[in-house]
Parts: structure tokens; C-alpha cells; sequence
């Protein structure tokens, strides 16, 4: 749907839902699998924060994440009185490490949501998925939350907002009927972003999905095409254009946001794209002014900081904001020597190194 209908939607959903509302229940998950659980109290300390006088039931999902690091964050999560963890152990695990395997992802555990109407409460209709380490919650979510699902299977704002939608139905019926392997290939990559969406689960139940559903799919996508996909590829493969569209600021990736979307106010900032994830990338005062000297001077859009990752000045207030954030959790002083080694090491690389532009020791 074009953008004005996001936009009357969420005026809309702001009167309704947002502003000097009463205090609302939020169900939200997440799903993760690796060795940063930890970097997940960001997350969480700004969702718990953009929503004060709510309750947030927080439904994390993992496959086998040790009791150490669950009781970790346990603690931390105990800080935060609006805020109640509830873990899903999905004990089954095979078919999400197969699904791994086909798709050439790591961490079957990005594919939970796909499944979650099967371990949530069945009175559950909805919940709200948010990415655990690279999202920051910046704005009240219940108008997201509570946005018409209009029957479809998630709402989801597009992978590619600023080329024309791709309206497609299941891949396989799809490609039956004679679409190219193009088509095909764009779809793997995914025709809605997964980093925030409203799952529609009583749909899902009634559709009877099940991890063969998605077996299935991505069975053939390897198999027939050779393709490569990660959770929101695999969801378009199976179900094609099956979701309504989100307002852009509910999944703002800001990295590739265009002159006019930069006046948006996001309730979701989204470390998306070729850019770094915010945790491994810590920069200074004097490093950000770096940056901005260098791109006046060469008339530049961004700094490569490597083959696949750059920085633009709209960017350097994101990942400001982030380690304000994070500064307040534990898990700040894990990850910020290592952040700041990177910084360093990939701006003098290019050349932004001298040490005359770099503030005192912070």
C-alpha cells in the first residue's frame, strides 16, 4: 500500500492508542541464539523505558542458551519494575538447526518466530517481535501493537521501502506459474523486514503452521534454486506479500533513510543494512567530528569503513543514543573496549586516525 496509508493509519492508532493514555499490558518476544544474550539489556532497558506506566510481558524464546547467562539477565531484568521476563525454552530444536543449514544462516534461533504461536498462551492473539541486539526502542509501541491486522499474517513495514512493492504469492506456486528466478531471488531476500513486527497468532494457529510448513518451503528454495535466506526471506518464500504494512517509523533503519524520512520520529531505530552493528562500533567525541570533517571535506554520503559496512552523519546520533543506553546496563562494560578498538582501528584504515582530532580519555 502506498504511504499515505501508513500514515493515516498511524494517525489514527495515535488517538486511539498513544498519547495521555491508561497504562496497557505489551506482550513482546524476541528470539537469539550466540553468545551477546547479554547485549539484549539495551533492548529491553529502552522498551522498558519508552513505556513507564505499562506492563511489558517479555517472551524470550531460545533453543539452548546456558542457565548462567539466563540468570543474568534474569537479574537485570528484575531492575526493571514495568518490565517481566518470561522465557520459552523450545526444546525441539532439530528442524530450526536444519533450517540453518538450507537457508546458510547461523543460529536456528532466528526462525523461533516463525513458530511462536505454538508456545505462546492460546488467549495470546497477537505479540509484538522485536530484533534483540540491534533494535532501540525509542517511542510508545501499543499504536503498533493494537495496528488492524486486516486478516494478514504479520504487520511488517516493506524490506525495500523505497523501490516499488512486491506483491507475490507463495514461492513455490509462484514459480509453478512461471515467474522468473529473479523474482524468486528477490523474494528470498525478503518482501517485509522482520526486525519489528505484529505477528498475527491466531491466524497462524488457524492456518496450522509448524516447523515442517517452513521445512518444507526451504527444502525446495535450496534444492530447486540454490537460494540463501535468513527468517524474513523464508516467511516471504512461504506466504509472499501476506501482511499489511507498518508505518516506517516502527522499523526506522535509518541508515538507509532518505533526506525526507530523516525528519521522521521513530519508535523503533533499527541497525539495519550495511552498517555496524551497534555494539561492535563505540565512537567518540572527537571520532565523530572526524567523520563529519571528513565527509564536509570530500563532499562524501557516508565513510566506508569497509567492504560492507559504512557510516553517515545522520547515523552518528543513533549510535550515540545506543551506548547512552547502554552505559546504564551491565553489559556496557563488556563490550565497550572492544567497540572502541574497532572504532579506531576501522576509521584510521581510512585514513581518520590522527590522534590530534581525538578528545581525552572518556
Amino acid at each position: 500500500m502506498p504511504r499515505v496509508w501508513t500514515r493515516g493509519l498511524d494517525a489514527y492508532q495515535q488517538r486511539r492508542h498513544g498519547g495521555a493514555r491508561a497504562p496497557a499490558r505489551l506482550d513482546v518476544m524476541t528470539a537469539i541464539g550466540g553468545n551477546n544474550l547479554d547485549v539484549l539489556q539495551v533492548m529491553l532497558l529502552s522498551l522498558s523505558e519508552s513505556h513507564p506506566r505499562d506492563h511489558v510481558r517479555f517472551w524470550l524464546f531460545h533453543l539452548h542458551l546456558g542457565p548462567d547467562k539466563l540468570a543474568e539477565l534474569a537479574r537485570f531484568c528484575d531492575t526493571l519494575p514495568n518490565l517481566e521476563l518470561r522465557l520459552v525454552h523450545v526444546t525441539d530444536n532439530k528442524g530450526f538447526m536444519q533450517l540453518s543449514e538450507l537457508g546458510g544462516r547461523p543460529f536456528g534461533a532466528r526462525f523461533l518466530w516463525l513458530v511462536a504461536h505454538q508456545h505462546l498462551p492460546g488467549d495470546l492473539r497477537r505479540v509484538l517481535f522485536l530484533d534483540p541486539l540491534d533494535i532501540l526502542v525509542t517511542d510508545d509501541l501499543l499504536p503498533f501493537l493494537n495496528q488492524p491486522l486486516l486478516g494478514r499474517l504479520v504487520a511488517a513495514c516493506r524490506e525495500s521501502p523505497y523501490s516499488p512493492p512486491l506483491i507475490a504469492g507463495p514461492a513455490r506456486q509462484a514459480h509453478a506459474r512461471g515467474a522468473s528466478n529473479d523474482r524468486i531471488l528477490r523474494i528470498s531476500k525478503g518482501i517485509v523486514n522482520s526486525g519489528a513486527m505484529v505477528i498475527n497468532l491466531d491466524r497462524a494457529r488457524r492456518d496450522g503452521l509448524s516447523i515442517q510448513t517452513y521445512l518444507d518451503v526451504a527444502t525446495w528454495a535450496q534444492e530447486k534454486l540454490d537460494l540463501s535466506f535468513g527468517d524474513q526471506g523464508l516467511f516471504s518464500l512461504a506466504h509472499g506479500s501476506d501482511y499489511v504494512q507498518a508505518h516506517d517509523r516502527y522499523n526506522f533503519r535509518f541508515h538507509e533513510a532518505t533526506r525526507r524520512d530523516t525528519a521522521l520520529r521513530p519508535a523503533v531505530a533499527h541497525f539495519a543494512g550495511k552498517v555496524a552493528k551497534p555494539f561492535h562500533l563505540r565512537l567518540t567525541a572527537g571520532q565523530e567530528e572526524m567523520v563529519l570533517t571528513h565527509l564536509k571535506a570530500t563532499g562524501a554520503e557516508k565513510v566506508q569503513l569497509n567492504p560492507f559496512q559504512s557510516i553517515k552523519a545522520f547515523d552518528l546520533a543513533h549510535y550515540r543514543l545506543w551506548w547512552e543506553t547502554c552505559a546504564r546496563t551491565p553489559v556496557h562494560a563488556r563490550i565497550a573496549p572492544t567497540a572502541n578498538e574497532f572504532a579506531t582501528r576501522v576509521l584510521a584504515e581510512q585514513g581518520l586516525g590522527d590522534q590530534r582530532h581525538a578528545p581525552a580519555a572518556q
